[in-house]
């Protein structure tokens, strides 16, 4: 069994294909050639994006239970990671 980190990435890898196989016709035959898979930085930037939303979010939980109050930054924070994986997906499908 892999490690989780490995799968995991393995995971953001295969969300991140664009599309369908993509293929090409060579005379009168047609040559697949799979999916289009991303870069290794994007496949890396966009697990880093996902860890640390999940660290606020866990860090937002603790202070409203702790506090009762969420603090405007954390929220900030989380809205931009959350709209910065969006675009990341929405970039690579459209």
């Amino acid at each position: 069994m892999r490690n989780p980190f490995s799968r995991f990435l393995a995971f953001l890898k295969r969300s991140l294909a664009a599309g369908p196989a993509a293929a090409y016709f060579t005379g009168k035959k047609v040559e697949e050639l799979g999916p289009l898979l991303p870069s290794k930085k994007l496949v890396l930037a966009t697990a880093a994006c996902f860890l640390a939303l999940s660290a606020l979010s866990a860090a937002l939980l603790l202070c409203v239970v702790l506090t009762g109050e969420a603090p405007p930054e954390l929220v900030s924070a989380i809205v931009s990671l959350a709209s910065t994986l969006a675009g990341i997906y929405m970039g690579r499908r459209w």
